[in-house]
């Protein structure tokens, strides 16, 4: 069995680099064939490539019709490595990626299977385009949640669909001691209690409602709280309306892209990933889980898969700050150290790469029975 996967994501791609890393060493591991084509100066393909140099290819994923001609060079590039490594699946992760496995499998009458996972929460179109490329050209999809399946998929692909929960690595996922480094460089005090998102700095991923919402408790309790937040500096115009208007810049700290980000986790008391938009089921908020943390989420989309609420974590009221004023003020009273013991439990129990694993391949081995 060979499979290709695809990702149109030029840069760091968040889930869809970690997805598709797991997956292909994965399956690697499980003897069976694999690749990646994705754009050169993606994140994915720099990684991979290290290892596995000659099983990355090079392509984009251009998808506005003004770039016909990139298309279609891409298109080749794309037959030519389907039909010398024998292709039988292709797993596609964006409509970029979709559209131009599908024009090539058409356009060459080439027979793979191919298979979709959708990473977001929009919901697919209801027209004649996306009935060619959801309906004729996606063999089977899997959604990441139980949200998509109900909420976003049509009732004629749920036929076709599979939800299939994200696997994170548990090895390296573990409880450690606090970075004594982060702990001095960050200035965090015994006294302090400690939030941390690795989730990103996007404005849809919800952080702008903790830090307001810790902007309104009593000075003493303000003083206490700390906000660090992993991923790409935001733009200073961020920063002025949604740090300085609150006066929190004592508060929040924004540590840049990180590599590895145990570290940061390691300074928790709590995760918290307070989605308000494009989130599924979070990475992240597994990956916090796994290390001890339990973690606050927001209601949006699948994130509440992740929590049993009050036991591992928390469940607010997505863009609510103030539910997450109300968390805040009861902070003190909590007992943290049972809530991390299930956090840890969960992680165990549900969080492992092993399913996530063993329920894609089965797809992929149905699929090709079915060709």
């Amino acid at each position: 069995m060979n499979i290709l996967y695809t990702n149109f994501h030029p840069g760091n791609g968040g889930g869809h680099t970690t997805y598709l890393t797991y997956l292909f060493n994965g399956v690697l591991s499980q003897n069976i064939n694999a690749f990646i084509a994705a754009p050169e100066v993606s994140k994915l393909n720099k990684y991979l490539k290290k290892k596995h140099p000659n099983k990355v290819f090079d392509i984009d994923f251009p998808g506005k019709p003004k770039e016909i001609f990139n298309i279609i060079k891409n298109i080749k590039k794309l037959k030519n490595i389907i039909i010398k490594e024998q292709i039988d699946v292709v797993h596609v992760n964006g409509t970029p990626d979709h559209k131009v496995v599908m024009l090539c499998k058409w356009l060459y009458r080439l027979n793979f299977r191919i298979i979709r996972t959708k990473h977001d929460s929009f919901k697919i179109k209801q027209d004649w385009f996306a009935n060619k490329l959801y309906g004729k050209y996606t063999d089977q999809m899997i959604v990441v949640s139980n949200f998509q399946y109900n909420h976003i998929i049509t009732s004629e692909l749920q036929r076709k669909t599979t939800v299939i929960h994200n696997g994170i690595d548990l090895e390296y996922f573990q409880p450690r001691e606090k970075s004594q480094d982060l702990i001095k460089q960050f200035n965090i005090q015994d006294k302090d209690i400690v939030f941390v998102s690795v989730a990103g700095t996007a404005l849809h991923k919800g952080w702008q409602f903790l830090v307001e919402a810790a902007s309104r408790l009593d000075d003493e309790l303000r003083s206490r709280i700390k906000i660090i937040i992993v991923g790409n500096l935001p733009k200073n115009e961020i920063v002025e309306q949604y740090i300085n208007q609150f006066n929190m810049q004592d508060n929040v700290i924004f540590t840049g892209f990180m590599d590895d980000v145990r570290e940061a986790v390691s300074l928790a008391d709590i995760g918290f990933v307070l989605s308000i938009g494009v989130e599924t089921i979070s990475f992240a908020c597994r990956e916090m889980m796994a290390m001890g943390k339990p973690v606050l989420v927001s209601d949006y989309a699948g994130l509440s898969e992740n929590i049993n609420n009050n036991q591992d974590g928390w469940i607010i009221k997505q863009k609510s700050t103030d539910e997450a004023q109300e968390f805040l003020q009861k902070i003190e009273k909590l007992d943290l150290v049972n809530f991390s013991k299930l956090a840890i439990q969960k992680s165990g129990e549900k969080f492992g790469l092993r399913y996530f694993l063993d329920k894609t391949i089965e797809l992929y081995i149905r699929g090709i029975k079915c060709n």
